[in-house]
């Protein structure tokens, strides 16, 4: 008995209520962005090909579990990607790693540019239309996703989504005339 007294009081110990504190003032979309942050940044830290990564990890079961808020408030950050990994070694999943452009993990403290413009995408994505991860990456996969950052990242994420809500996956090659219809919505007051 007094065992199961302990554990139920380890349950709303000190770190347990400050946990619950924190999240109760964010919405569910920013803890979602701040585990997908959290994620990517470790994927970057192990010199992961962040288009790899993003595609393998938004088709796993990882990804839909923090879809729903009753998984998402109860896992912890790290636990995320650790098991993700593990369940990728398990099943034989291989991630490609980048090559050793840039030397030292000062590169890789934080989360890369690209990781986080996914992050934003894949994160008020869901928060707009609910989809799942895994939805959401079969709609708009990596690949395409990374032929057209280096464009797409100059505008608002928001009016991404859009275009590539309105388009099938290929279909979504954003074309010139798309970039100008987003360039003429950014210079109306």
């Amino acid at each position: 008995m007094l065992k199961s007294t302990f554990a139920i009081y380890d349950d709303y110990g000190p770190e347990a209520k400050k946990r619950s504190a924190e999240l109760a003032k964010k919405t569910l979309e920013q803890i979602h962005r701040e585990y997908l942050e959290a994620v990517f940044t470790a994927a970057c830290r192990r010199r992961l090909d962040i288009w790899d990564f993003a595609q393998k990890f938004m088709e796993s079961d990882f990804a839909r579990s923090l879809d729903r808020p009753e998984t998402l408030l109860a896992l912890t950050m790290d636990e995320v990607f650790r098991d993700f990994m593990v369940r990728c070694a398990q099943s034989g999943v291989e991630i490609e790693s980048v090559p050793n452009e840039k030397t030292g993990m000062a590169a890789f403290r934080d989360i890369s540019p690209e990781a986080k413009w996914l992050v934003e995408l894949y994160s008020k994505w869901h928060a707009k239309t609910g989809e799942a991860g895994c939805e959401i990456a079969e709609r708009a996969p990596a690949a395409l996703l990374k032929k057209i950052h280096k464009k797409a990242m100059t505008h608002r994420t928001d009016e991404i989504i859009a275009l590539l809500i309105e388009n099938s996956a290929e279909a979504a090659m954003i074309t010139s005339k798309d970039y100008e219809r987003l360039e003429g919505l950014e210079r109306k007051p």
